[in-house]
Parts: C-alpha cells; structure tokens; sequence
C-alpha cells in the first residue's frame, strides 16, 4: 500500500491536487510564505519512503519520519528570486547641442585661449602647480603639496574673502577639483565653486526660484561672463556674509572649478572649535597654579580666553599700574624689569640721578600674570616688556570681573603675584652685580685691545686679514694647474 500524501495547504478541499495554490492563495502577503504549486515527482519520492505509517505498518520508525520531515519541503514549488535590474540614469544637465563643425572648433579654441589670457602672468605657473596637485586624491598629496596649495589659495581674493586663515589651512588638505565640460550647468547650492580655468555664464541667482534645465529665452544676455578666479555658489552657514550674488552657472568652455561641499565645510569648522578648545584647556592647565583645577572650573575660562600675538619688545604691563588683561603664554618669553634709582657720573666730577631698569626674571610658557593685580586692585611690582614674538591666551579684565564669586575665589586662592618675595635690598644688589660686570667688560675689552695694537696687529688688515670662505672654497675647487 502506498503511504498517505501530505495534506494540501489551502483550505478549498474542493480544488484539484494540480491547483492547490487558489486565487486567494495566490497572492503574496508581508509575512506568509507562499509557493507557485506542487512538485507531483517529489510527492510520489516522499510517498515511497520505507517505514512509514501504512495499513500494514502501524508505526512510522524514527529514520523515515525524519527522512519525511527533510524531504517535505521539496514537494512545493518556490518561486525564482528576482534581482533588482540595474537603473537607467537620465544625464541631467547637458544641453544637447548640433554636431560640431571646423568653424566652431576655431571658436571655442578662441575662446579657452582669451579666458586663459585672465589669468595674471604671475599666478599662471601657480595656477598650474596648483592644477596638478588637486587632480591628486587628497588622501595620495603630501605635505609639501598641502602646504603649496595653501599659499596659492592665499593669492586668490575669493578664497580669502571667504574663509579664515586657520579654516583654509585645512580646507587646503581637503580640498578637490572638478572637470566640467562645454554646455553643463553647475548647480551650487549646497558648495562653493572658483573658477581655476575656462568661462561660465551665471544661470540662476541667490533667492530665485529653481529654472528648468534648457536656459529660458527670457535669461539677461548682458550678464557678465566669469572666468578666473571669480566664485559661485552657497555655503549655507555663509549665506549672510556671501559676497558672490551667482548661485549657478551655465559653462561657456572646458572648465576646472575648485569645489568646497557645505558638508565638508562643517566638519571643518567643528574640528577648529574642538582643536581649539583643547589647546585652551591645555595652556591654562600647563600653569602650575591650575593644574588641580576641576575640568567644569577649567571649561569656564576657556570659554572666556582667546588668542592673541604682541611683537617683540612690546610692554604688557608697566610697574605701578593694574593690568587690563589676565594672559597666559602660549609661545615666547617676556622680561620681568624692576626700576631703581641710580646716579650716573659726569664729566667735571658731577653726578646725575636716573632711573635703570634691570632685568629680574623671564616669564615663558606655563606661566601666567594679571590675576592678582585685577581682582586686588593692585597695581603691579614690576613691567612686562616681551623679550621675543608672544602668542598669549588673553581674558579681558571685564570678562574676568564677570565671573561667579565662587569662580573669583578659586582664582584667588590659587595664583599668585610676580616678584612676591623680592626685596629693595636683593633689587639693589642685583644692579651692583650688573653694573660690576659692565665695568669688567670695558676693562677687559680696552685691555685686549691695547695689547694687540701694541705689536701692531690690526685685524681685518693687511696679513691679519683671514677669509675663511676663500679658502674653503680653494679645498673644493682646486685650479686646474694644481
């Protein structure tokens, strides 16, 4: 006897064996398994198996009910997977345009040559340099290009109109090149675009509405043509502060635009924020009196501090008046001068009193100055002149008197005045020191001079007369006779 076919899966009995799939069924729903009908060769492979339950056989053995259970499944026709076929893109953008012929090669040749001429005759060897170095991936460009391509983007007006020196610094590691051709429209509205080679014509304007494709009859023909180093385009956060009213272009030539996404802008400016935040915080904390400060005490003053260069020999803060600035060093040094009364000797035995100032200390990085002075109201012990070029992390007094008391006493506590300890006596002995050694130095020079002179040496002339780089030069190029 041959064993008992497995149930149909539709509930319509009525349905032929070869139709059990019904138009209700038929359909595929979200989260039903379906098939599209029954394999009658497996079913009769599946009715065949030895040892399943049968009038003779009242037991089906464990072997064939698993073997049944593996072999069930195949018994329902499944339907083909079908892929996603691979979508048409329609080319946006392109004009089409009449085959050309010799006149209109003339032409536009004319035409690349007269807006290649735009470019100034000192940026024109630049302009290729730059070129060539942003056809390169950014991730494949080296320092040294990094570097070049920041100089050259410094010469463009645009450029500099447009970003910051410290957002171009890094714009210029980042920074791409697009190659469009005759007859495309450029569309800017989320980036910016220079113009590094070739012509455009301005297609639509900043707060007019989006225009079809194909130019309109209607567009003003007298708009002026951009060619190098002109800009386009919309960076959204600069919207306010844009200087070019050109939203999108229509290319007149073979053009290379320069290409900066809002996206990329973004990212740029919140890495300078953060970049900036820790160098703060790390100043601050590099002074000894803020070392142990709590980082949300910390946060409050770099919120408050902002970067400032003084040139050399440039006085901070004079002795006797209060500081209008609490600095902390970033890069350089500063003299530390104390004044003091001396009496200089006249010719005919007189005698004149002035004012000397003498160096006491240095102040260098890790140091800070200016706290005391304005929340004491004290004036200050000494002046600060800058001995070289000072990059300082500057809080205006106003900012610092601003502050929370409990932020006030914390500042307090911690810092402490320049030349605290310093007496009038250790002041006074300083300046015999200095004035002993400029005595020793005259005595010594004057002395050297009257013994050389003596014999009748007199460097620099005759046979006392060395050059060191002739005859080194003599070493590395031996005349031919020798």
């Amino acid at each position: 006897m041959a064993a008992r076919a497995p149930a149909a899966v539709c509930s319509k009995d009525a349905a032929p064996l070869g139709s059990l799939v019904c138009s209700s069924c038929s359909a595929p729903t979200a989260g039903t398994n379906y098939f599209l009908g029954i394999d009658y060769e497996n079913v009769q492979k599946l009715c065949n198996i030895s040892g399943l339950q049968s009038r003779d056989n009242p037991q089906s053995t464990p072997e064939a009910h698993c073997e049944f259970l593996q072999q069930y499944r195949k018994i329902f026709i499944q339907p083909k997977p079908v892929l996603p076929k691979l979508p048409v893109f329609a080319s946006i953008g392109l004009i089409k345009r009449p085959k050309r012929n010799g006149s209109d090669k003339v032409v536009e040749n004319h035409l690349e040559k007269r807006y290649m001429d735009d470019i100034p005759r000192n940026l024109k060897e630049d302009v290729k340099t730059l070129s060539e170095i942003l056809s390169k991936h950014p991730y494949y460009r080296t320092r040294s290009e990094r570097l070049i391509t920041y100089k050259i983007l410094k010469l463009l007006p645009a450029i500099n109109k447009r970003f910051a020196d410290e957002e171009l610094k890094d714009l210029s590691a980042k920074i791409i090149m697009e190659s469009w051709e005759k007859s495309c429209i450029v569309y800017g509205y989320e980036s910016f675009y220079l113009i590094l080679r070739g012509c455009a014509k301005p297609y639509s304007l900043l707060g007019e509405p989006l225009r079809p494709i194909h130019p309109p009859p209607w567009l003003d023909p007298t708009l002026s043509m951009l060619s190098f180093g002109d800009s386009f385009g919309s960076l959204l956060p600069m919207m306010d502060n844009a200087g070019h009213k050109v939203l999108s272009v229509l290319t007149e030539s073979n053009c290379q635009l320069i290409k900066v996404s809002t996206g990329q802008f973004e990212n740029i400016k919140e890495e300078i924020i953060v970049r900036n935040f820790t160098m703060k915080e790390k100043v601050i904390q590099g002074c000894r009196n803020y070392q142990h400060w709590p980082k949300l005490s910390l946060s409050k003053l770099v919120q408050l501090i902002h970067w400032k260069k003084y040139p050399k020999d440039y006085v901070l803060v004079k002795e006797g008046e209060i500081s209008s600035i609490v600095g902390f060093i970033k890069s350089g040094q500063c003299y530390i001068f104390k004044d003091i009364e001396g009496l200089e000797k006249l010719p005919l035995g007189q005698v004149k009193s002035e004012v000397k100032h003498i160096i006491m200390g240095k102040l260098s990085e890790n140091h800070s100055f200016g706290e005391i002075s304005i929340l004491h109201r004290k004036p200050f012990t000494c002046t600060l002149i800058t001995a070289t070029e000072v990059e300082l992390g500057v809080i205006s007094e106003r900012d610092i008197l601003g502050l929370e008391e409990v932020y006030r006493m914390l500042i307090q506590q911690t810092s402490e005045p320049i030349l605290v300890n310093l007496t009038q006596e250790e002041v006074n002995n300083r300046y015999i020191s200095l004035e002993k050694e400029k005595q020793w130095k005259r005595f010594k020079n004057k002395v050297i001079k009257e013994t050389i002179l003596y014999r009748g040496i007199k460097p620099g002339v005759g046979k006392w007369n060395f050059n060191c780089s002739k005859k080194d030069n003599s070493k590395k190029n031996p005349s031919p006779s020798f």
